[in-house]
């Protein structure tokens, strides 16, 4: 029996096979305590659903600016340690195609707070102090008026599809308002396939 990557043969018969890409997923998720943040700040989403998340405990945040920042160093000091960034890291063993960024999020305050949501792409460097660098977003959610009586479903705009092996992927949340204006929860469903 063999194969060329359409056709089995055994003999004189020979049978096709349909290709098919398989759609795969991934998440990053944090539970309803997304609180004490300084407004405008980009923290890193843990890469796993439903994770606990506060400031003091992972609150690892990654600039301010319109897009979160290009490059992580880890140090000895809070906010920097390597076992706060390692528990964020998606690293890619292969190469991937992004088909489709979605989250959902809630909020157990009455005010409405305004967030917004990044997927980044960097260079993962292990053993070394510069974890992170050339950091390019991958996609992004528009900002989102978030508060206790409904959840928001939202699809992101993705601005790379193509990532390479090597990479590690990162998820960011920002909101508005700094402080214990509310706890957030999120759920970010990456939809991707190997390529």
């Amino acid at each position: 029996m063999a194969y060329n990557s359409t056709t089995w043969t055994t003999g004189s018969s020979s049978t096709s096979v349909s290709t098919t890409t398989q759609s795969l997923y991934a998440y990053y998720g944090v539970n309803e305590a997304i609180t004490g943040f300084l407004a405008g700040g980009h923290y890193f989403v843990p890469f796993q659903p439903s994770a606990p998340m506060s400031s003091g405990v992972i609150d690892v945040d990654i600039g301010s600016g319109t897009d979160p920042d290009t490059s992580f160093t880890s140090a000895n000091t809070d906010t920097q340690f390597s076992g706060q960034i390692s528990s964020y890291i998606w690293y890619l063993p292969d190469n991937i195609y992004i088909d489709k960024i979605i989250s959902i999020q809630g909020s157990d305050n009455n005010t409405a707070d305004t967030t917004r949501m990044h997927l980044m792409s960097y260079d993962y460097t292990a053993n070394s102090t510069s974890v992170l660098t050339n950091g390019a977003v991958v996609g992004y959610s528009s900002d989102v008026s978030v508060e206790n009586t409904k959840t928001q479903l939202t699809e992101w705009t993705i601005s790379t599809n193509s990532i390479s092996s090597g990479k590690a992927l990162l998820a960011t949340f920002r909101k508005d308002s700094g402080g214990g204006n509310g706890n957030h929860s999120v759920n970010i469903i990456v939809k991707y396939h190997l390529t």
